[in-house]
């Protein structure tokens, strides 16, 4: 089953597309038992289950799978399912890694900047990124193309090259890393202050971007002075609400108020504001009810005791 497959049976319906995908996962197809696992941590289509993904990465990762060996790390890593563990994590990052597996180098070279359940080695770490950037194995990875960036513009270890830095940055825009495409329009606006090729860029990163990104673009091009830059940050706040948080909420509405990057909307405003006051009042969740305990006795056992009830109560009926 290739991936084209794969995408077209997840595409439809949650709960069929589970069903499909979970079929063929008993059937022993590796990329069903990854997509499967998957499906469980996000909770598509099927109840979320966080150990019962992992348990899928591990049948994956059991048969050779780099995918499944790098998702185990990641369960690791982030406490999807086991108890966090960042040496754990790093040890089958290392094993994805040294299979030519992107994500999986990518991965160990994170924890090897941050020192996060390894020693901390920049070197090394830049060495991983290299590896995944160059994708003998399994195609570029673009993230680690704008990690390298970095590397080179902050100067980690080394001479600073913000000439260098500003290629990678482009590398990583043009493979659709929202950062890379971030970095690369700063860094471009900073060295040439060529803003209309810059801007493209910007507005690029903030459409695909995750919502905490946006906050942080918008936050940041805020306060440039620069109306074009002011209607990008507009834009970054906008798309910052999908978190539903209520600073989030507030901020968009102050945006729309100031009329910045744009006219003032006061409506609009009202009608943020209001929503951030709805969520800061709402109850707190309460948090589920712990699972009752497994019983330990045998299912065959249980069945007959209750059988064996139930005949009593006919009887003193």
């Amino acid at each position: 089953m290739g991936p084209d497959v794969l995408r077209a049976r997840i595409s439809e319906g949650p709960e069929q597309a589970a069903r499909w995908v979970e079929a063929a996962a008993l059937n022993g197809l590796i990329n069903a038992q990854l997509a499967f696992g998957q499906m469980l941590l996000d909770g598509h289509g099927v109840p979320r289950d966080p150990q019962a993904g992992l348990r899928w990465f591990s049948i994956a990762a059991a048969a050779g799978s780099a995918e499944g060996i790098n998702m185990v790390g990641r369960c690791h890593e982030r406490g999807w399912g086991v108890p966090a563990d960042p040496s754990e994590a790093a040890r089958h990052y290392r094993a994805a890694a040294e299979k030519g597996h992107g994500w999986g180098q990518f991965n160990l070279a994170c924890l090897l900047l941050d020192g996060h359940g390894v020693a901390p080695d920049r070197a090394q770490a830049l060495v991983w990124f290299v590896r995944a950037a160059r994708g003998r194995h399994m195609g570029r990875h673009v993230k680690s193309m704008t990690m390298i960036g970095r590397y080179l513009e902050q100067g980690w270890d080394r001479p600073a090259r913000p000439a260098a830095a500003l290629r990678w940055y482009r590398r990583g825009a043009e493979g659709g890393d929202y950062r890379g495409q971030f970095d690369y329009a700063r860094l471009l606006l900073e060295r040439s202050g060529d803003l209309a090729a810059a801007l493209p860029w910007f507005e690029q990163a903030v459409e695909s971007g995750v919502p905490a990104f946006c906050r942080n673009v918008g936050a940041g091009l805020r306060t440039s002075g620069i109306p074009a830059l002011q209607q990008v940050a507009r834009r970054a706040l906008e798309r910052a609400c999908a978190t539903g948080e209520a600073g989030d909420l507030r901020a968009y509405a102050s945006a729309l108020a100031e009329g910045l990057g744009g006219p003032a909307d006061p409506e609009g405003a009202r009608l943020w504001f209001t929503q951030a006051r709805q969520v800061e009042s709402a109850p707190l969740p309460v948090p589920p009810a712990a699972p009752r305990p497994a019983d330990p006795r045998p299912l065959l056992h249980r069945l007959r005791r209750r059988l064996t009830l139930g005949l009593r109560r006919l009887v003193l009926r």
